[in-house]
């Protein structure tokens, strides 16, 4: 149908539909209505409004029944009609109003269908939407109070009881225009809506404190309405135009006069205490709303209400500025941004800014009154919100809490409220039971990044943001408030055996600097370089007092304990699990606050380096891997705060102070702990060759203290003997040509031949040249392939040796003299020494067979009348020094250790070939395991005749047994392999005799006098072994 440009035109088309409407109220007349407007033009619509909104309005106002179909279609009509014009007579507005708060019964049993309830509000909306401002003023007269509170009773609920949620957000909306219309202010509307307010703002709590499912836009727009609500009626500006005595209303009936209320001082601050319950549930309802929205409309609702309410209010200054404090530290930024610029608006502007600071400070003391028993009572959520406020608080008050604090009860109850909280949990063994493998060892600066700090355990709290709050209240009473007053407090407390006052002291050390700072006002209230070096020093010096540093963190601590400090210091010389945890952690705190000294200082910690490096490196090799780790992770601090490029420049460049302490700490170890050790064996771990120089001092001093420590001092020295012959061999490694080849290879491969023919020729010739040079009869083209004599066989006795051969060397000589001791650990302990410290002495030969000379006697005890587990660790030292001395002492190992390795292999044997799987695990089965596996290198080294080959060879095939474990048969067919570098052939004649005969090639040959052996337990891995030396 074309449009109607005309409003002639138009009034002939919509005529009819109208006509028919008036006549019959139907649904289908309805929507034939709306058809026709829908292509009437706009400006036509405008000038017959009146026409058109008389059916509609007739159809609602005709008395009987009515079917809620045809009301909603009524309803929606209505609505499309209003969203393209407007109103322009307010006898309409108020006659329609009516009307349409008439449609939904006043009972509200009466079952209605959510979508009338739904086009019911929605046309409420559009009639106030297309009404303009003059002539919405007719609602709000006093004669329209009954109608008024009707409407806004309904509204009221269908927000609290409907369970459609757009319906309910619907009905918000339209009670926001309807409560908070765009008039000029002025009295009227305080004095009107303040018979609605007790109804209005507690149908609202309700619906904010109700189901937290219901939506967070339901309860945004409930507090938003809340706030408009109060703002009107409480409003201050408002309130300074009430008179006196109450008002006389004419032309009202006296119901409705009873029904205005006078807005006297009574009623204000009755009605003030009143909405202050109400207040303290949305507070503590949407502070802990998970959505961002929520707590922005709440940081709104306090902003109106200071801004507009702040006389009427008063009671509830208090709450509303806790509400805004309570956000400056939010998650979210857009909530802790509006938060911080309300508050920055308050305290410059405003009536509120005089009286700021004394709100502050009574609300700053209520907190510190209840503080201890809310963090001890509430749960993780209420602890945050407690801490947020706290938070906000300090931030706010800023250079006044320097005042505040002076004050012993604030201090106090502050203090304890803080300790309380981060009391922490030492339940767990895991801190003891994680312990570093070598007693003096540490950790190395590459590990850091595996290496995390320990997750810390309160006993109150588990969620991490707990922590990182009481951390930010710390750093700001360190930057605000008075720091000399609140060290000297908390280091009262740490003396008094409270671990939480170390974190506490940690972070004010991090605030006074200014580090990890939320500022509201952008003020700098950060101590002077010198004067914060000089503050530090004594919190320093705290920490490493030998009664708080020197703690045991294990049971079995090799540690050399002073028996005197421990009777000053009141502990039991074997302490409890619980105090080994508790000793660990409170290392791992000052070392914590260690790093935090250093990040405060940066280059100015330089000063302190030689008060605090020495204890560091000691921690750095501390048996519990939470404190090693945790004073690596110092170091590294330090490191790059002092401007070093890592731990390794930092000990370098301070090495002969470290030197000059560890030299004093060797030479009083026995009355000592074993710090000394673990500082050197750090410096060893993360330092280089240019330490050398220091070393060769540092051992003249460390063996008279290894012969002085003949028990305790010499297990923690021994490892660090390790450790220094390790790095002497990392830092000076063998020549190439003095590293022997790996199994399986040789330096004097035959070479291959394609016949046997030719073989047997190579090996006569061979054979006949080697008796001539023998006799003396050697050719000028012979001569020149003698060798030399080397230039160490010349080696001048006089001439003095390199410093890492002579460390090597004596520190070789000092562990030769403890093979014999009785204790078990030192004899391994030196025995692994002795092998690492070949390693430098390769180049060297003559120190070598020297030294070896010197080993052999003990080495030949250990290997014929020891312990197994010794007897293991010395043939490995026996294998690794043939591999050295080669054919020195081949001739020793043949006669004197030889025979007992064979005899226990074969003894042994018979053991093993009828022993369980558990076998595996015996000390018998890697003894023998490791003969099997160190025999062929030796043979090999040694260059073993005939005779004794093959007696190694008759031993090693017991071990070819099916019969025999896995790991054993492997190991024999390793080691057979190996002796086959020596003389193939024997060993080829000595596992034929599990095979066939072989074919005589030519009728000219003798056949062999053959005698094979049956199939038995050891043809299988035989034959195996003989398919591998075919392929040689």
């Amino acid at each position: 149908m074309a449009s109607k440009t005309y409003p002639h035109g138009a009034f002939e088309g919509l005529r009819p539909f109208c006509v028919q409407l008036t006549m019959d109220q139907t649904v289908q007349n309805v929507n034939n209505l709306r058809t026709q407007i829908s292509s009437t033009d706009v400006t036509a619509l405008q000038d017959l409004l009146d026409y058109i909104l008389f059916p509609l309005r007739f159809s609602l106002k005709t008395s009987g029944p009515k079917k809620p179909g045809l009301v909603q279609a009524v309803l929606e009509c209505i609505t499309y009609v209003l969203s393209v014009a407007n109103l322009k007579s307010s006898v309409s507005l108020q006659e329609m109003f009516t009307e349409l708060c008439s449609c939904l019964p006043p009972d509200p049993l009466q079952t209605v269908p959510e979508e009338l309830k739904l086009a019911l509000v929605l046309a409420v909306q559009s009639l106030l939407r297309s009404s303009g401002a003059d002539m919405l003023s007719v609602l709000y007269k006093p004669s329209m109070l009954p109608e008024m509170g009707f409407s806004i009773t309904l509204l009221l609920r269908l927000v609290e009881l409907e369970k459609s949620r757009e319906i309910r957000l619907e009905a918000l909306n339209c009670l926001e225009k309807l409560l908070m219309p765009n008039l000029k202010p002025n009295t009227s509307l305080g004095t009107l809506f303040a018979s609605f307010l007790p109804g209005v703002c507690t149908v609202l709590t309700r619906v904010i404190c109700g189901d937290p499912k219901q939506g967070y836009k339901v309860t945004a727009g409930a507090v938003r309405l809340w706030a408009g609500a109060v703002s009107i009626v409480m409003s201050d500006e408002s309130l300074s135009q009430v008179p006196e005595k109450k008002p006389v209303y004419p032309g009202l009936s006296g119901r409705v006069a009873e029904l205005m209320v006078h807005r006297n001082k009574t009623w204000v601050k009755h009605s003030a205490s009143r909405l202050l319950v109400h207040l303290e549930k949305i507070t503590d309802r949407c502070t802990a709303d998970r959505h961002w929205k929520v707590r922005l409309a709440l940081v709104d609702l306090a902003q109106l209400l200071h801004t507009r309410c702040w006389s009427s209010l008063s009671v509830a200054a208090g709450n509303l500025l806790q509400i805004l404090v309570g956000h400056i530290s939010d998650d979210r930024p857009e909530v802790k941004a509006r938060a911080r610029e309300v508050l920055l608006d308050i305290s410059k502007e405003g009536p509120t800014s005089r009286t700021l600071g004394e709100v502050l400070s009574e609300s700053l003391h209520s907190l510190a009154v209840t503080l201890p028993r809310l963090l001890s009572s509430q749960d993780d959520e209420g602890k945050l919100q407690t801490l947020a406020l706290l938070l906000g608080y300090l931030q706010l008050l800023g250079p006044r809490l320097k005042l505040t604090f002076h004050s012993p009860a604030h201090l106090q109850r502050l203090s304890s409220a803080l300790l309380q909280t981060l009391e922490l949990d030492l339940c767990s063994i895991k801190v003891v039971e994680e312990r570093l493998p070598n007693p003096v060892g540490t950790l190395k600066q590459k590990d850091l990044v595996h290496t995390g700090v320990q997750q810390k355990t309160f006993r109150f709290f588990r969620d991490p943001q707990i922590l990182s709050s009481i951390q930010g209240v710390c750093r700001l009473l360190g930057y605000y408030g008075d720091f000399y007053l609140l060290t000297d407090h908390f280091l009262g407390q740490y003396r008094g055996q409270r671990l939480s006052a170390v974190i506490v002291l940690n972070q004010l050390v991090l605030g006074a600097a200014g580090i990890d700072i939320e500022a509201l006002n952008g003020g700098n209230q950060t101590m002077e370089a010198s004067e914060l070096l000089d503050a530090i020093r004594p919190l320093l010096e705290e920490y490493i007092d030998p009664s708080n540093w020197h703690l045991r963190t294990c049971q079995d601590s090799d540690e050399v304990v002073d028996r005197l400090a421990l009777l000053r210091v009141g502990g039991p010389s074997k302490p409890a699990i619980s105090d080994m945890t508790a000793n660990a952690w409170k290392l791992c705190l000052q070392l914590e606050g260690i790093s935090c000294f250093a990040r405060a200082l940066g280059c100015n910690f330089r000063a302190l380096l030689i008060t605090a490096l020495y204890p560091l490196l000691e921690k750095a090799g501390d048996p519990s891997l939470m404190v090693s780790g945790t004073a690596m992770m110092a170091l590294d601090n330090v490191s790059r705060a002092c401007g070093y490029k890592d731990i390794n420049q930092l000990i370098e460049r301070n090495a002969d102070y470290l030197a000059s302490e560890v030299s004093v700490g060797l030479r009083r170890l026995r009355r000592r702990h074993g710090g000394a050790a673990r500082v050197l064996h750090t410096m060893l771990e993360n330092c280089g060759p240019s330490l050398l120089p220091l070393l060769y001092e540092l051992v003249q001093d460390l063996l008279p203290a290894l012969d002085q420590s003949q028990n305790e001092g010499a297990k923690i020295l021994f490892p660090v003997l390790n450790s220094l012959v390790t790095v002497l061999g990392k830092w000076f490694p063998a020549p190439e040509s003095t590293v022997q080849p790996k199994d399986g290879a040789s330096n004097h491969l035959q070479p291959k031949f394609k016949s046997l023919a030719q073989e047997m020729t190579h090996f006569l010739r061979d054979h006949i040249r080697q008796q001539r040079i023998a006799k003396g009869d050697i050719s000028e083209d012979e001569a020149k392939d003698v060798s030399p004599p080397s230039v160490e066989d010349n080696y001048d006795e006089k001439t003095p040796l390199p410093t890492h051969i002579q460390i090597t060397k004596e520190v070789a000589e000092k562990c030769t003299h403890f093979l014999a001791h009785s204790d078990t650990q030192l004899r391994i302990q030196a025995l692994d020494t002795l092998r690492l410290s070949l390693i430098p002495l390769h180049s060297h030969e003559k120190v070598l067979l020297q030294l070896s000379h010197k080993i052999w006697p003990c080495l030949v005890r250990r290997l014929l009348h020891d312990e197994p587990l010794v007897l293991l660790r010395a043939f490995q030292m026996l294998v690794s020094l043939t591999a050295s001395c080669k054919d020195f002492i081949q001739h020793r190992v043949c006669k004197e250790a030889l025979p007992a390795f064979l005899t226990s292999l074969r003894s042994q044997a018979l053991v093993s070939c009828q022993a369980g799987p558990v076998y595996s695990h015996t000390l018998g089965f890697k003894l023998q395991k490791a003969l099997l596996d160190g025999l062929g290198t030796l043979c090999v080294d040694l260059a073993f005749g005939d005779c004794d080959l093959l007696e190694v060879i008759d031993s090693c095939v017991l071990y070819l047994s099916a019969r025999q474990p896995k790991q054993l048969q492997e190991a024999a067919d390793r080691t057979l392999l190996r002796l086959a570098q020596l003389d193939p052939d024997m060993l080829w004649s000595y596992l034929c005799r599990w095979r066939s005969p072989p074919e005589v090639p030519h009728s000219s040959l003798i056949p062999p006098n053959w005698t094979a052996k049956p199939h038995d337990e050891y043809t299988q891995n035989v034959c195996k072994l003989l398919q591998k030396l075919k392929g040689l």
